[in-house]
């Protein structure tokens, strides 16, 4: 298990800090956000960020770790996944596009309250992980790659890719590496082509700087650099990061996150305005408008403490965090709960983002314990003696 967390870490890092910083030493830094320059304050927020999680990869080395291959349990969790991925274009339809859903449209309705049960990025994973007697795996993960594309998602392939790391600690992982490794080359070779579809549904392209484009989308370097210099100049607005980052207006959007009504007034997420906090936008366009600018986690503590105490606090977290998981990892919840969210909890940071997500994997991991009891009734066939 201490394997699969850190190749997931290393992968963060490699994807959105090593890569891009090389990027930026031949090509030169990729401003996509904003008019920063690639100056002390970028730097800063690479180190916070590389250091952070290089040192808790140290760390966990000295804990507990679990060898053992974990069996399958579910025996329809591919009829599940294929019921998930219903739901999922339905909603689509419903909605107007991908977009639409990311911009909240569906807020609300029955078809968004219903996706929280039947989530298909984390039923494609229980899928891989935990079926019996798995088989379609390629048709599977076509099927979900190439949906989610049309639909305008540029993250299908990045989350095969994690699925990949976190198979081996599964016992399915022996059965289907060679297809998947197969699988994840392709759609890897193919994904600037994906990225530039699913970028071209959402708005104009500019063919010139798609390139610069993609490693701007993937850099986590600009986004972690921008909130480090509004902080030391002094021209972030602070009231309003105080206001949508405190922990009281986040346990409230928490609370509409997992009730099917919401008791607390609905407001978007919290990391909906960065531009408003960090870039001058104002309060009122955040709300118009969807865009994936978000605080990674040590930026996130950073801007709560302050640089050394960030590098300290992210690391007890993440090492905690790994020490409950492999300590708990016999609870389903917590095995499958923690590490699907992980990759998110690095790059998507506020407690909002971050409770919807779990609370998607543990309703979707619900619902499937309850489906896969249901069609074994179904399909049980008693042998019946008739001499």
């Amino acid at each position: 298990m201490r394997k699969v967390f850190t190749a997931v870490l290393l992968f963060y890092l490699i994807l959105h800090f090593f890569a891009p910083i090389i990027y930026y030493h031949f090509f030169g830094f990729v401003n996509l956000y904003s008019k920063i320059h690639y100056d002390i304050y970028v730097f800063k927020g690479a180190v916070l960020n590389i250091v952070s999680i290089i040192g808790t990869i140290i760390v966990i080395q000295f804990l507990p770790d679990k060898k053992t291959p974990i069996l399958p349990v579910f025996d329809y969790a591919f009829i599940f996944y294929i019921v998930c991925m219903g739901f999922f274009v339905t909603s689509l339809c419903l909605s107007g596009g991908y977009g639409a859903i990311l911009k909240g449209s569906l807020h609300g309705a029955l078809i968004s309250y219903i996706l929280l049960f039947f989530n298909a990025s984390s039923a494609i994973g229980l899928f891989l992980f935990l079926q019996k007697k798995i088989k379609y795996v390629g048709i599977f993960i076509v099927l979900y790659v190439v949906i989610f594309a049309l639909a305008g998602s540029r993250s299908s392939i990045i989350l095969m890719i994690i699925y990949s790391l976190i198979l081996p600690m599964f016992a399915n992982f022996q059965e289907i590496k060679h297809k998947l490794k197969r699988f994840i080359l392709f759609f890897s070779l193919i994904s600037p082509i994906l990225f530039f579809y699913g970028t071209s549904v959402r708005g104009a392209v500019d063919e010139s700087t798609f390139l610069n484009l993609i490693v701007g989308r993937i850099s986590l370097v600009e986004t972690s650099g921008i909130p480090i210099e509004a902080k030391e100049k002094k021209t972030m607005d602070e009231k309003l990061f105080n206001k949508k980052y405190s922990m009281n207006n986040q346990l409230q959007q928490c609370l509409n996150e997992i009730s099917p009504i919401d008791p607390f007034k609905h407001d978007v997420n919290p990391n909906q305005y960065y531009r408003a906090v960090f870039l001058g936008a104002t309060e009122a366009s955040t709300l118009d408008s969807y865009m994936s600018m978000n605080l990674t986690l040590p930026t996130y503590i950073y801007l709560k403490t302050n640089f050394v105490l960030s590098l300290i606090l992210t690391i007890i977290f993440l090492s905690t965090l790994y020490y409950i998981w492999v300590i708990k990892s016999d609870n389903l919840y917590f095995l499958i709960g923690i590490i699907l969210s992980l990759y998110t909890l690095l790059q998507y940071f506020d407690w909002v983002l971050i409770v919807a997500d779990l609370f998607r994997i543990v309703l979707t991991i619900f619902t499937l314990k309850i489906f896969n009891t249901i069609f074994k009734i179904c399909f049980s066939r008693k042998q019946i003696d008739y001499s």
